[in-house]
């Protein structure tokens, strides 16, 4: 059995009329006349009763219409489902986000493209840069909204999607927390609580860079892998500690103070990066939505 054999007996079924079926499925009256012959002879049952009148359907071509139908209708479905993956439009897309990751503008870029596209299953998880590097390579994950590639072979593309400014976390009792702004040189000499370098090399020294002055690096008095274990510490005088600004909105511990820096004001960006050779249709699709939604790229 043939699709075409399906859509001609359909066509005629609701047609009831041989012309009129021909002109809706764009061929000869004759050739249609044949192939429903033809299509009733593989069946060995008869589809139509011919008369002067016209065509009617026969008791088995009345119990084949609707299965008829839904053959077709999941035969298309199947057929623009195909399409999808292959332009993108459906799928699956994993993404992972930094912990650091400003929502403001990655949510948004994710939110919309969700969107813009539903059929496309955006998978999110999140990854410091090292890994998400690895990752990206082993194809585990399509993309990454990270800080800086650490590791930037040509085989991982990236695009800066903005940049976040740099603030202090210091304890509620310091000096520090009774200025409004601080300056590069408030912060000079002060135990730092910090964050293994392993995680992200070229983002632990930008950072400093920014905050310190290239290439000035204070005393690590205490390190922790994760921000809100950072201000914890801070919390505990440990030291003092930086952070990007989006991630200070989200975390709010007892004892820390948030104070932004005068200008000029230490920044970050923040990037995505993926891998070139990636042949996933949704990744190329969310690229193209990323771009109309962000300024041209500034490479870090």
């Amino acid at each position: 059995m043939e699709l075409r054999h399906l859509r001609y007996f359909v066509a005629v079924a609701e047609e009831l009329h041989y012309g009129r079926a021909a002109q809706r499925l764009h061929v000869a009256q004759p050739g249609l006349s044949q192939q429903i012959k033809a299509f009733e002879r593989e069946l060995g049952v008869a589809l139509f009763a011919r008369n002067r009148r016209g065509v009617a359907l026969t008791d088995a071509g009345t119990a084949l219409l609707p299965a008829a139908r839904d053959v077709l209708a999941r035969a298309d479905a199947a057929v623009e489902l195909a399409r999808g993956f292959a332009a993108g439009e459906a799928g699956r897309l994993a993404i992972s986000l930094t912990r650091s990751a400003p929502r403001s503008v990655v949510t948004d870029l994710v939110d919309t493209f969700r969107a813009a596209d539903p059929a496309v299953d955006v998978w999110v998880t999140s990854g410091f840069t090292a890994r998400d590097e690895q990752r990206l390579r082993e194809r585990s994950i399509d993309a990454a909204f990270l800080r800086m590639l650490d590791d930037p072979r040509d085989d991982l593309a990236c695009r800066t999607v903005g940049e976040e400014p740099v603030v202090a976390a210091v304890p509620s009792g310091d000096p520090l927390a009774r200025k409004r702004r601080l300056r590069r040189r408030d912060v000079a000499g002060r135990p730092l609580v910090w964050w293994p370098r392993e995680h992200g090399p070229r983002m632990w020294d930008r950072m400093l860079d920014e905050v310190f002055g290239e290439g000035v690096r204070p005393e690590v008095a205490h390190s922790e892998p994760e921000e809100e274990h950072m201000l914890f510490a801070v919390a505990q005088g440990r030291g003092i500690s930086f952070v990007t600004e989006g991630k200070a909105a989200t975390l709010h511990v007892p004892g820390v103070a948030i104070r932004r820096f005068a200008e000029p004001v230490p920044t970050v960006p923040i990037t995505l990066a993926w891998s070139r050779d990636n042949p996933n249709p949704a990744l190329r699709r969310f690229l193209a939505h990323v771009a109309a939604r962000t300024a041209p790229d500034r490479r870090p």
